[in-house]
């Protein structure tokens, strides 16, 4: 099976690293179903299966990173922008497409299309808004409401970088990003310490809009904004490396040594309590040590050997492809094939293992059917217009 890419600056590893994002984030939900604990040494299996979260902090600063390069090689050379409709364009007929199919899916097979009220919710999912409030934010399918955000952080992109050439801070990008992530996670903390009261939605007293420490609070655009500003600033460090001779040969020796260093950080923080002690209580995804150590994974694999041998591999390079249907498909594969194993009365958390495989194999399945079916001609169709 050869999934093709049409990429003139194609940059190593980065599908390898979106595949390792998807299998975190389907290693938390399957987890989440078979309570699996267990663990290896001092490492503890069940604790790393849960901080699979963090590869939604992967995700969006792979965004950041890859989407802000042709703006940041533009606003370093001086040139004009990438039209702006063009890049709007790509980025709908990428996410919204397969988005809707599902979407679409699930609110037929659920017949919530049937309940009374359940409309504004079905509204808020279509204009991905449905992370504004309580009851909706995980009502139809809960890991959508990283599709939401990653669709605000598409419209503000292009804001910030109309921002600095705007304001002509080209040569102080670094403090004016860093300025925005601390920005970002003060305001972030001013909110969760402000928030002490539940506001319930004015058009019923039985739902709640926001409620203190909710998860509208920790699933926001500011609550996530430092992942995707730090994948932003990984862009910037990582196009200047092609006019810093100096800083580039240095990577170019060290880059596995760094790589396979921030790597291992991350597995042992992640599989351990001690990633409690490195974090911001305040924040989600581990900031800030384990965000930064993503960005500076995501910028040293280029620079690798082994590392892009591994990410390069056709098993991960082509789920990496997929990644985008495996997220889609992950949870509502997972969901309806415990519901039909448990109405055989077949216990997951036993027989776990099989669970697993079965939910995997048809979460790949629905993959390549969306990528064939629905991304590829969409975005085919884009390339040709």
């Amino acid at each position: 099976m050869n999934l093709t890419m049409h990429n003139k600056e194609y940059i190593q590893g980065m599908h390898g690293l979106r595949a390792l994002a998807a299998l975190f984030v389907f290693a938390v939900h399957y987890n989440q179903m078979t309570g699996l604990d267990f663990t290896a040494g001092p490492f503890d299996i069940a604790i790393l299966m849960a901080n699979g979260e963090h590869g939604v902090s992967l995700f969006f600063s792979l965004s950041g990173f890859l989407l802000s390069l042709p703006l940041w090689k533009a606003c370093i050379n001086g040139h004009p922008y990438p039209v702006f409709k063009t890049y709007f364009i790509r980025r709908t007929a990428r996410i919204i497409p397969a988005y809707f199919f599902v979407l679409s899916a699930l609110i037929l097979l659920s017949s919530l299309w049937k309940m009374p009220g359940a409309w504004f919710d079905i509204i808020a999912h279509y204009l991905f808004v449905f992370n504004f409030t309580e009851f909706t934010i995980f009502s139809i399918c809960p890991p959508f409401w990283t599709i939401a955000v990653e669709v605000q952080f598409y419209i503000m992109l292009p804001l910030l970088f109309i921002g600095l050439r705007w304001f002509q801070i080209k040569q102080k990008v670094g403090l004016v990003i860093g300025l925005l992530i601390l920005s970002a996670c003060a305001a972030q903390y001013v909110i969760l310490q402000t928030a002490d009261t539940i506001i319930p939605w004015p058009f019923s007293p039985w739902l709640n809009w926001i409620r203190p420490h909710g998860a509208v609070l920790n699933h926001s655009l500011i609550a996530n904004l430092p992942h995707f500003l730090l994948g932003i600033y990984g862009g910037y460090f990582f196009m200047g490396l092609r006019s810093d001779s100096r800083s580039y040969r240095f990577l170019c020796r060290h880059g596995e040594t760094i790589f396979w260093s921030a790597s291992s950080t991350i597995f042992i923080l992640l599989s351990t309590d001690w990633i409690n002690s490195f974090s911001f209580s305040f924040s989600p995804y581990g900031l800030p040590v384990i965000p930064v150590l993503l960005v500076i994974i995501i910028i040293s694999t280029p620079l690798t050997r082994l590392a892009l041998k591994i990410l390069e591999s056709p098993i991960l390079k082509n789920l990496g492809i997929l990644s985008y249907g495996f997220y889609l498909f992950h949870h509502p594969c997972l969901f309806y094939l415990e519901y039909y194993l448990r109405q055989k009365d077949v216990d997951i958390e036993i027989h776990w293992l099989a669970f697993g495989s079965a939910g995997l194999l048809l979460t790949l399945v629905m993959a390549v059917l969306s990528y064939f079916l629905i991304e590829k001609p969409f975005l085919r169709l884009v390339r040709r217009k």
